[in-house]
């Protein structure tokens, strides 16, 4: 029976951890390691990352195996729950403290009970001054009021920044963060990385695609799949890199990684060579054994029949050992060129036609009055003319602050847009699930199109999923695969989309996968409105325009 050991120390370790999803799916077997200091968890989607932060923090139990942890223990999940009953103190952890301040400065305080609220607020009597203060150093515009507001009423990045700052205040022994900069704008994740890069605080292990991040951390733990090429969710191994002289551990991790993907493919280039060279020596050979063979007839006719059958039954005997010494050889050079493959990650970019979605230039997609727009309060568009509008295949950036109203501008773009449209929207839970996905359909059956069964599995090849997967249940894809799938649903809807609105697309996202976006939408032939703040991602995209928000009150 698996087992949560408690330790003095901050390290965490995994002794022979395992973990089976209740479909059968194998996450972890017999997975052993110790982290300490800060650590940057990496590897593709669907490796089990988050998983493995869960089990750290205790909200996972494993299959098998134990986890020895500190018991003080802190944890970010990728999706903070806004919730209407929970305040922006209490993800501070503030709430009791800020309440028995507010009751003695209103001198609402029973006498008997004064002294377990002077207790409470102990020295801390500017503690409203420090938390906007904090709150500030990411960039956010904070007041006292603030801080008792309900985490429904904040953005998904303010929430982000105010379970950060909580974590900074606490300082636990162990603190585990799930992709923490996913929705931060450029201050805020520059602010973080500042922390990760001081944090002193005992370890500290950070599940992150942000490279600025990884570039601060003291150690890299490298999930991959056992399968590197099929990215098969059969299992995961675990590599760590080190800083060394003067790489960090980053670098280290980059180097290690592209020298072993350059050995990956020398073996499959030697592998090839074999291939071939045991092709050609067995038509060598059997050329060979069939002009002997003629040459055996012909001598044979002059003698005896029974030394002439003999003779070739002796060539056949021969000829037959040969051949398959031969076919031996080849079988195992075409093993090898299967497991040298195996070593090498496949090419997942997504090449695709999408005729129906091209629009004429002058075509008129979003005509909106700027008088008409309802955004928060304090919130202005930078604008140079009265009218939010798009004409043909523009692809426009949509910018701005955390809290200052991007997936607002968004919803009513939608609302306002004069061709057919695609929403891809911000991934709403902790299980990358996305909207739309439902995991008791199949993979074919999320795509909503009105070809034959043939014409959508050869579409949806073109994102990858091939053969028996189509028929797979949604919810046992790997992260990476639910996202093709609703990339695919996306752009094969019919009606073909001529206007796609991307909130935030590459949160969540391996590097794999926002390539994969990327090469996507390069067949797409309509308009893009898109929120990001992933600066790569968005030159990628090429923006025509930029429409950037600003608040008084951000």
């Amino acid at each position: 029976m698996p087992s949560r050991p408690l330790r003095n120390d901050s390290s965490l370790t995994f002794d022979h951890l395992g973990l089976t999803w209740p479909n059968g799916r194998n996450v972890f077997a017999d997975l052993s390691v110790t982290l300490t200091g800060t650590v940057g968890v990496v590897g593709s989607n669907g490796l089990g990352k988050s998983a493995l932060l869960r089990v750290a923090a205790g909200e996972l139990r494993p299959t098998s195996g134990h986890v020895v942890a500190p018991q003080d223990v802190a944890y970010l999940p990728q999706h903070v729950a806004r919730s209407r009953d929970r305040t922006v103190a209490h993800v501070l952890g503030v709430e009791q403290q800020l309440e028995a301040l507010h009751r003695i400065l209103a001198g609402s305080v029973p006498e008997d009970e004064l002294d377990e609220a002077f207790h409470c607020v102990g020295d801390a009597w500017d503690l409203e001054e420090h938390l906007v203060a904090l709150l500030g150093t990411y960039g956010v515009r904070a007041s006292a009021d603030l801080l008792v507001r309900p985490l429904a009423s904040l953005s998904g990045g303010e929430a982000t920044i105010a379970a950060l700052a909580g974590l900074e205040r606490r300082a636990a022994a162990l603190t585990l963060c799930d992709e923490p900069t996913n929705n931060l704008d450029a201050v805020a994740q520059a602010r973080f990385a500042e922390t990760v890069e001081q944090w002193d605080a005992g370890t500290l292990v950070v599940a992150t695609h942000d490279v600025a991040i990884l570039r601060r951390v003291q150690t890299i733990l490298e999930l991959r799949p056992r399968r590197v090429r099929s990215m098969a969710a059969d299992g995961v191994v675990v590599r760590q890199f080190g800083a060394a002289a003067a790489e960090s551990a980053w670098e280290v991790y980059q180097r290690e990684s592209e020298v072993e993907r350059q050995a990956a493919e020398r073996r499959v280039r030697d592998a090839r060579a074999v291939v071939n060279a045991e092709r050609q020596r067995r038509t060598a050979a059997e050329t060979a054994m069939a002009r002997r063979a003629r040459a055996g007839r012909e001598a044979a006719d002059g003698l005896p029949k029974i030394l002439a059958n003999a003779r070739r039954s002796d060539a056949e005997a021969a000829g037959g050992k040969l051949r398959a010494q031969l076919a031996s050889r080849q079988e195992r050079a075409r093993a090898e060129l299967e497991a040298a493959h195996e070593s090498v990650p496949a090419d997942l970019s997504i090449s695709i036609d999408l005729p129906g979605t091209e629009i004429a230039a002058q075509r008129v997609v979003l005509d909106v009055a700027l008088n008409s727009l309802r955004l928060p309060e304090g919130t202005r568009l930078d604008a140079a003319d009265a009218y939010l509008s798009i004409r043909g295949p523009e692809r426009v950036w949509v910018t701005g602050r955390n809290g200052v109203g991007k997936s607002t501008l968004l919803a009513q773009v939608a609302a306002g847009a004069r061709v057919p449209l695609g929403w891809l929207r911000q991934q709403l839970d902790a299980d990358g699930a996305w909207e739309g996905l439902r995991d008791d359909l199949t993979v074919a059956e999320q795509i909503a199109t009105s070809g034959t069964q043939a014409q959508v599995r050869a579409q949806l090849a073109r994102f990858h999923l091939r053969g028996d997967r189509v028929n797979d249940a949604v919810g046992q894809l790997s992260g990476g695969e639910r996202f093709r799938v609703a990339l695919a649903r996306l752009l094969l809807a019919d009606p073909a989309p001529q206007l796609l609105i991307l909130d935030e697309p590459t949160n969540n996202l391996d590097h794999a996968s926002v390539g994969q976006l990327v090469t996507a939408l390069e067949g797409f032939g309509g308009a893009v409105v898109f929120v990001s703040h992933d600066e790569d991602f968005a030159q990628q995209l090429a923006p025509s325009r930029r429409w950037h928000l600003t608040s008084a009150l951000v």
